[in-house]
C-alpha cells in the first residue's frame, strides 16, 4: 500500500505540475495577446485615419493654411491623444499646425519628415524636441509615436507631408487596463519592449532601460509562453508575444512581455502538494489499521469449518456450514457439503423431494409477483420513461409515465410496437440508434417531438438487455424530458448570436455561417457577393440628437436593408454603424453587387423619420465577390469588403 500511495503521488505530481505551468503560462499569453491586439488595432486606426486626412481635398494644394488648421484641430479634438498634427510643406517649412505649434518652423531634418517624403512612415516611440515646451506641462514627459504619410499634386509629384505626433498616453492607458485585471487575478507584470530591447511601458522604474531576460536572445524569435530564468534568481511564467501590424499598418518591431512569479504560478500545485501529502499518509495509516481486522475475517470461514469437522469426528450431526467469503474457503466447504450431501442422498424420501419443490414454486412465484409490484412502484414514480423492448421493437414492459405523455395505458401497450406509438417517420429517424443497441452497444441520443401540439426534447438512453446465453433480446429504454433546458439553451444560442439593438445576425453569427455560405457555393457552382455597408453622417445625428435617436436610427437603417434584399439574403450587423449583406446565390457576379447596392443606396438617401427629427444619412458600399474554385478564405472575402468600403469612402465614387 505504501509503495502504491507513493507511485501514485509521484505520477499525479508531474501531471499536476505539467498542468500548473500550462495553465499559468496560457493566461500569460492571452494577457499579452490582448495587449498586442490593442497595440496593432490603435496604431492601425491612427494609421488610417491619417492616410485618409491626407487624401482630403482640404489638404490639397491651393487651400489656405486657415482652412488646413481647422480641419487638423477638429481631427484633434475627435482624439485627443494626437499631441501634434502639422501640414509641411516639402520644402520642410510648417504651413498649418494644431494650435498654430511650430508653424513657420523648418522641420526638414526630422526622421518623422524624411520618411514621409518616401511614403507612408511610422516612427518608433521617442522623447519630444521641438515641442516639449510648448506642449502643457504633464507628471510624466512627453513622448511620441510619430505618422506620416505624403500629400500628393494631381499628377502624383510630392507637394507637402502630414505629419501627426501621437502622445504615449493612449499605450499607457491600454497598459493600465489590462495590468489592472492582470494584477487583481493573477498578480502579473506587463512590459512593451521595442525592437532594440527597450521597455517602452512597464513597471515603475523599468522604462526606458532594456528589458533583463538573459534567458532569451532575439524577443521574436522566442515568441511563446514558457518558463524562464529572468536573472534575479527566480523563475517567472513568461509570455512574449510580438506585434504584427493590421492592415496597412506594417508595425514597427513592438513585443509584448507578460511575466508571473513562480510563487503566484505555482501557489495551486504547491497547496495540492500538501493535501495529496497528507491524503497519503492518512491512506498508509488506514491500510495499518484495518489489516489485523481484515486478517481476522479471512481466517474467520476456515474457523467454523474446523469446528465443523471437528463435530463431525465426535458423532455429532452438525451441518458443514456454506462458505463464499473466498474462492479457497468456498471450494472447501462445498466439497465438504458434497460429501455431506452424498451420504444424505439415500434417506431422501422422494416425497420429500416433491413436497419440497412444490413449496419452492411456491414461494419463488410469490417472490416474482412480489418483485414485479414492487417494479411498478419504482419505475411508476420516476419522472421518465421507463419500458422493455424485444429484438422486434414489441414492449415489454412501460412504466405509468406513458399514461402521462401520451395518454396511453402502459398495460395496453404489451405487444404493441413503437411504430404504433412513435409513427414509422419518428422509429427511421431513429433507426442507427436502434441498430446499435441491438448490436450490444449502450446509446445515449437527444430527439425531439411534437405531443399535444407541443415541442418536447428529450434525452433517450437504451441499454441492451442479454439473455441467459449472453445474445441481445432487447433492450431497456429510459427517455427524460429534458424541454426546459433545451429551449433555455436555444434561447441563451439566440440571444448569443444576434445584435441586441436590432435583432439582426450579430458578427459571431457571420463569421460562423460566411463559411457554410462558400461550401455551399463550392458544393453547388454558383457565386456569391458581400457587401460592407458604412453609414455617413451617423455620428452627426448621434451628437445632434442623442443616442436614443442614434439607436432608432440604426434599427431603421437595419429594417430598410432586410427590406431591400431576398429572403435568401442575410443582412448582418457587425458594430457601431457597419453592417454586412450575404447575396447568396448570385447570377452575375459583376452585375447583380451593383444592382444591389444601388437598391440599398435608395432606400438609406429615404429621409428617417426619429422621434427628435426626421434625418437623411447616405451609405459607403464595398462589395467581394466569391467565385467557385477562387481559393480565397471567409477572412479574406470580409476584409476584400472592408477595405473595399474604405475606398469608395475615400474616393467619394459608387460602390465598388
Amino acid at each position: 500500500m505504501l509503495v502504491a500511495v507513493v507511485v501514485l503521488l509521484f505520477l499525479v505530481e508531474r501531471f499536476a505540475e505539467r498542468h500548473a505551468t500550462r495553465t499559468a503560462t496560457a493566461a500569460l499569453a492571452q494577457i499579452g495577446w490582448q495587449m498586442r491586439e490593442q497595440l496593432d488595432r490603435g496604431m492601425a486606426y491612427r494609421y488610417e485615419e491619417l492616410r485618409i486626412l491626407s487624401g482630403l481635398q482640404d489638404m490639397q494644394p491651393g487651400q489656405l493654411p486657415e482652412q488646413r488648421r481647422a480641419v487638423l484641430e477638429r481631427v484633434q479634438q475627435s482624439f485627443p491623444l494626437y499631441a501634434w498634427i502639422g501640414y509641411v510643406h516639402r520644402d520642410g517649412r510648417v504651413e498649418a499646425a494644431t494650435g498654430g505649434l511650430l508653424e513657420g518652423q523648418d522641420v526638414s531634418k526630422r526622421p518623422w519628415f524624411q520618411g514621409g517624403v518616401q511614403g507612408a512612415f511610422v516612427g518608433d516611440v521617442h522623447p519630444a524636441l521641438l515641442l516639449e515646451k510648448l506642449l502643457p506641462q504633464q507628471q510624466e514627459p512627453w513622448r511620441f509615436v510619430d505618422i506620416a504619410m505624403p500629400v500628393r499634386e494631381g499628377g502624383g509629384g510630392l507637394h507637402a507631408v502630414l505629419g501627426a505626433h501621437l502622445s504615449w498616453e493612449w499605450a499607457r492607458d491600454l497598459q493600465r487596463n489590462l495590468l489592472a485585471q492582470a494584477q487583481a487575478r493573477y498578480q502579473a507584470e506587463l512590459f512593451v519592449v521595442d525592437a532594440k530591447r527597450m521597455v517602452l511601458l512597464g513597471p515603475a522604474g523599468t522604462e526606458g532601460k532594456p528589458l533583463d531576460l538573459p534567458a532569451v536572445g532575439e524577443l521574436r524569435g522566442a515568441a511563446g509562453a514558457a518558463m524562464r530564468d529572468w536573472g534575479d534568481g527566480r523563475h517567472y511564467a513568461t509570455a512574449i508575444v510580438p506585434t504584427v501590424g493590421e492592415g496597412n499598418y506594417p508595425g514597427v518591431g513592438w513585443v509584448v512581455v507578460v511575466r508571473q512569479s513562480e510563487q503566484v504560478a505555482f501557489a495551486d500545485y504547491h497547496q495540492l502538494q500538501r493535501e495529496m501529502a497528507i491524503g497519503g499518509i492518512a491512506v498508509c495509516l488506514l491500510a495499518a489499521l484495518c489489516a489485523p481486522l481484515a486478517a481476522r475475517r479471512l481466517a474467520r470461514p476456515l474457523h467454523r469449518l474446523t469446528e465443523a469437522v471437528g463435530a463431525r469426528a465426535a458423532g455429532q450431526a452438525r451441518p458443514v456450514p456454506p462458505e463464499t467469503a473466498y474462492r479457497e474457503v468456498e471450494l472447501l466447504s462445498r466439497a465438504l457439503a458434497d460429501a455431506d450431501a452424498r451420504e444424505a442422498r439415500d434417506r431422501a424420501a422422494l416425497e420429500q423431494v416433491n413436497a419440497g419443490l412444490e413449496e419452492r414454486i411456491a414461494e419463488r412465484t410469490a417472490q416474482i409477483r412480489a418483485s414485479q409490484a414492487q417494479l411498478h412502484s419504482i419505475t411508476d414514480n420516476i419522472p421518465a420513461l421507463v419500458a422493455d423492448v424485444d429484438r422486434t421493437l414489441r414492449y415489454r414492459f412501460a412504466n405509468r409515465a406513458y399514461l402521462d405523455w401520451f395518454g396511453r395505458d402502459p398495460d395496453a401497450l404489451i405487444g404493441e410496437t413503437m411504430e404504433s406509438l412513435y409513427g414509422d417517420a419518428a422509429v427511421r429517424l431513429w433507426q442507427p440508434e436502434l441498430a446499435r443497441v441491438l448490436q450490444g452497444e449502450r446509446v445515449q441520443f437527444e430527439r425531439s417531438m411534437v405531443l399535444n401540439g407541443q415541442r418536447r426534447h428529450s434525452t433517450a438512453i437504451y441499454l441492451p438487455y442479454r439473455d441467459a446465453h449472453g445474445q441481445v433480446d432487447g433492450f431497456h429504454a429510459l427517455v427524460f424530458d429534458t424541454t426546459a433546458s433545451k429551449e433555455l439553451e436555444l434561447r441563451l444560442e439566440e440571444e448569443a448570436t444576434r445584435d441586441a439593438l436590432t435583432g439582426l445576425p450579430n458578427r459571431r453569427l457571420l463569421q460562423r455561417n460566411l463559411p457554410a455560405a462558400l461550401a455551399r457555393s463550392e458544393r453547388q457552382g454558383h457565386s456569391l457577393a458581400l457587401l460592407f455597408l458604412d453609414l455617413n453622417g451617423f455620428k452627426a445625428v448621434n451628437d445632434t440628437h442623442g443616442h436614443e435617436a442614434g439607436d432608432a436610427l440604426l434599427r431603421q437603417v437595419g429594417q430598410r436593408l432586410v427590406a431591400a434584399v431576398r429572403v435568401t439574403d442575410t443582412v448582418a450587423r457587425l458594430a457601431g454603424d457597419e453592417y454586412v449583406v450575404l447575396l447568396e446565390p448570385v447570377n452575375d457576379p459583376v452585375a447583380d453587387p451593383v444592382r444591389v447596392a444601388a437598391k440599398i443606396e435608395a432606400a438609406i438617401a429615404a429621409p428617417f423619420a426619429l422621434e427628435a427629427a426626421t434625418v437623411q444619412v447616405s451609405v459607403s458600399i464595398g462589395s467581394a465577390v466569391y467565385r467557385p474554385r477562387c481559393g480565397i478564405s471567409a477572412e479574406e472575402l470580409l476584409s476584400g469588403a472592408d477595405h473595399a468600403m474604405y475606398a469608395a469612402k475615400r474616393s467619394g465614387r459608387k460602390p465598388i
